[in-house]
Formats: structure tokens, sequence, C-alpha cells
């Protein structure tokens, strides 16, 4: 709620916790004031059971009704969660505007900043967005992309046929046509490298199969399903 009947910034990511709780990422519609308003649905990250109540360790339970599924706001159009295999911890991507896609930890209670703050800048004007960059209170990105990779689909791989990549980030790249890889540090990206880049188009989705290997999926009218498998 509110409801929204434009065609853009869906967000709509899916992810069971490791405490059985879904996380549902919604974009803010179009309507970035309503990212900074926990009240509102657009532009957060809903968090509920199985059942579709509301788990009482929510972070703004005690607010009120409408606040009690919410459990991170500020968010633009997240497109990418994933949960890390060995910490367990929950990471999301979204896109920024022209820059500023954005990595962060998911973290409860947290204000991701969108469109107070942004790394991005405006489309037509190229003017900043919000009020700079850094804000009291608001979350500053892991790590963020000038110019924009317009990220889609995230995997942690864990797999024992590419042992190089070892708990390596994936995430499908829509406007470069590619894979990028990162290798995460405690407080940062260490490296990021760049796969496959203009041979397939539009990486939409990238997973680990239950046999080990990296499956993409492109975005185009006659989509692929890709394998990477080991040379």
């Amino acid at each position: 709620q509110p409801m929204a009947y434009g065609t853009r910034h869906f967000g709509s990511r899916l992810l069971f916790a490791p405490d059985g709780t879904l996380l549902i990422t919604l974009g803010d519609r179009g309507n970035r004031e309503w990212a900074q308003d926990p009240a509102l649905d657009p532009g957060s990250i809903i968090r509920i059971l199985s059942s579709g109540e509301v788990p009482s360790d929510n972070p703004f339970i005690q607010s009120g009704p409408k606040r009690a599924a919410v459990f991170a706001y500020g968010n633009r159009n997240p497109q990418g969660l994933a949960l890390h295999p060995g910490s367990g911890e929950i990471w999301m991507h979204e896109h920024g505007p022209r820059g500023g896609d954005e990595l962060n930890r998911l973290q409860a209670g947290t204000n991701y900043g969108w469109p107070t703050i942004s790394y991005g800048q405006e489309y037509f004007s190229s003017a900043p967005i919000g009020e700079g960059t850094h804000k009291p209170g608001l979350a500053q990105p892991f790590h963020y992309w000038v110019p924009s990779i317009a990220p889609s689909g995230m995997t942690f791989y864990s797999g024992k046929d590419f042992p190089a990549w070892k708990d390596s980030l994936f995430i499908g790249s829509l406007k470069f046509r590619l894979l990028v890889r990162l290798e995460l540090g405690a407080e940062r990206v260490l490296h990021e490298e760049r796969l496959l880049a203009e041979q397939y188009g539009r990486i939409r989705d990238v997973r680990q199969g239950p046999d080990g290997r990296l499956y993409l999926l492109t975005d185009e009218q006659d989509g692929k399903l890709l394998r990477i498998d080991p040379l």
C-alpha cells in the first residue's frame, strides 16, 4: 500500500531467511518520496512469516500496523537479494539513477537513504539528487557503481567446480551485458571482475544450480538459459 499503476521500479525479489521469514523487496514505483515513509510499502523491504503474519521482532512493529511489516526502507529499485552461504548474511543490490547502483548488507531498521542521498544524478539535467551523498542516520552503501551497471539477479557461489570463485558474489549487468564477480572483504569490495562482456546480451538473473554450475538467464525476446562449465 498504496496501490501504484506505473510501469517502473517494481523491485520484487523474494528470499527465505535462515530464520524462516520471507523477505520481499519493493521498488518505489517511480514515486521517490514514498521510499522515505516507513508507513508505506513501496521503496522498502518487507519481512513476513510464511503464514502471511508479521514477525513479532520486526523493527517497526511497535509503531503501528502500517509499519509492522517493514524491515528496512529508503530503497529505489532493489532487484538482487542473496544469502551468504557461510555467514548467513543477507545482501541486496538496487538500481540507482544515472550512477549510484548500490550493494548493501540488509540490516533491520536501516534507512538506505533514497532519495535523500544518492551517488546518482538526474537523467536529463545531470543535477544532484536530494541532499548529496551523505547524511547522518542514513546508511552508506557497502559498494556503489558510477556509471551504473544496471544490476539484476545475484547469487553467491559455494560449489566445488570453480574453487577460485568460492564465496564470490555474482551479479548480472543489464546495461553492460556482462556478469560481474565480486570478492568481498569485511568492509569493502576487494576485487571486481567483469566476465562475458557483450557475448550473450543482458544478464537478467544468475543462480547456482544443484550441480554446482552457474546458470544465467538473458533478457531479450528470444532469451537464453546459459550454463557456465569449468574449462
